[in-house]
């Protein structure tokens, strides 16, 4: 049996999270390098990270819808070119701070269509059955990207120099481009190299396109999707504060060396990566079995996070480096566990907007998550370096994020439940 077409763009999916995550992390790696060369002190530096992250909530929503609509495969490819333009000129910031802030703004920007337009072509291209694996396996190069980031970054640093690591992750972002628009298609109909038998299949296993568009005002005033942002956007300010600022943790708050950071990070993100494929599993498992989408989706990420919660605590009050450590693995295993629910519940809202209602999920998260990296950076400054702080802060968020997650309700939206608008007035998206 030939090699399912499906899974190769899968595979394309998974490095492109690859890539993009090598080009996220690499200025939260190379920042003591940068902050001792330039002067800039760590709440600069958390500006610089929330930079980023007020571009990545800009085009999340038009990402999604623009994908939805037209397919995913320009919008992607045209994304991956402008973040690495920008990832390009980055180190034309270091004689500049308001420079530097625009160019991570601007990567921050392109870099908001990626994840949307994922989910909308794993719309188009996978069923229903299999959906919360594409996705979980499609971004599980999150960690592995972040995996490469720290070793290759540091090895960049120590035998080149900080500047030269942008250069080499925007030739990554421009070659990964280069390749999707060689291979991938929109729809399996339209791939030259699908096998009828894989076409058939995956097309009488996705649902007909509805006669009439659902509006996009009914993403916008879904009453559980915006409680489920809500909890997202808790998700996001504990997962964006630990992105950002783990590897100065590593190395000003335990003490390690900037070699023995890089391998504690490629250990936390390899543990990431079987939390993410874990999770995926075992949600899709769960709604094999005859449970609900509610509880495989939802429940079980709100399980995820509580199991995750002790462990972050319990890294701040560890005397011994290497027990602050263990707890930090178990942690990121099943913090990232809870990834598969929020990634595939768009299609339990509606499959033919997956991309615009996660685009609205992670838009509201990444405004939240601005405020991770940006609090931590002046909580750190005002406590004189107590990192003891800003991760019990976060402990604290992620509480109502599993709360959330334990009482919100989950229904598909549908265009006989809205309320008319005039004709004169009436916005559909197709």
């Amino acid at each position: 049996m030939a090699w399912p077409v499906r899974y190769n763009m899968i595979g394309l999916l998974f490095l492109s999270t690859v890539v993009n995550y090598i080009d996220r992390v690499n200025i939260s790696v190379a920042a003591p390098v940068i902050m001792k060369e330039t002067g800039w002190d760590k709440g600069q530096f958390g500006l610089v990270f929330s930079a980023f992250l007020l571009g990545y909530a800009l085009l999340q929503v038009p990402g999604g819808l623009f994908a939805d609509r037209w397919g995913g495969k320009n919008v992607l490819a045209v994304a991956f070119c402008g973040f690495s333009l920008f990832t390009l000129l980055t180190p034309l910031g270091q004689s500049t701070f308001g420079v530097l802030l625009l160019m991570r703004f601007l990567v921050g920007a392109f870099e908001s269509v990626t994840i949307p337009a994922l989910t909308s072509v794993n719309s188009r291209w996978i069923p229903r059955a299999e959906f919360a694996r594409a996705q979980t396996w499609s971004l599980s190069g999150i960690t592995v990207g972040q995996m490469i980031a720290y070793p290759l970054t540091t090895w960049i640093i120590l035998h080149a120099s900080w500047q030269a690591v942008f250069y080499v992750n925007a030739v990554l972002g421009f070659v990964w481009a280069a390749v999707w628009l060689w291979y991938a298609t929109d729809t399996p109909g339209t791939h030259p190299r699908m096998p009828p038998a894989e076409r058939d299949y995956i097309e009488t296993q996705l649902p007909s396109r509805p006669a009439t568009p659902l509006p996009l005002r009914a993403v916008f005033t879904n009453a559980p999707l915006l409680v489920l942002s809500l909890s997202y956007m808790c998700y996001a300010y504990l997962g964006w504060m630990f992105l950002f600022w783990f590897p100065d943790y590593l190395v000003e708050g335990r003490g390690f060396s900037l070699g023995a950071m890089g391998a504690i990070g490629i250990a936390v993100q390899g543990m990431g990566f079987v939390g993410i494929i874990c999770g995926g599993a075992i949600s899709d498992r769960l709604l094999r079995a005859g449970w609900s989408p509610q509880f495989a989706r939802v429940r079980f990420p709100g399980i995820a996070v509580t199991l995750a919660l002790p462990f972050l605590v319990g890294a701040t009050q560890a005397v011994s480096p290497t027990m602050c450590v263990l707890c930090l693995l178990v942690f990121y295993f099943f913090f990232t566990n809870a990834i598969s629910g929020y990634t595939t519940v768009a299609l339990e809202f509606n499959p033919h907007l997956a991309g615009a209602i996660f685009g609205v999920m992670s838009m509201l998260g990444s405004f939240a998550g601005i405020l991770g990296p940006m609090t931590a950076g002046f909580i750190l400054m005002r406590s004189q370096g107590d990192w003891t702080l800003p991760f019990l802060v976060a402990a604290a968020v992620g509480v109502g994020c599993a709360l959330i997650l334990f009482v919100v309700p989950i229904r598909p939206i549908r265009v006989e439940e809205l309320t008319p608008l005039p004709a004169a007035t009436k916005e559909g998206v197709s």
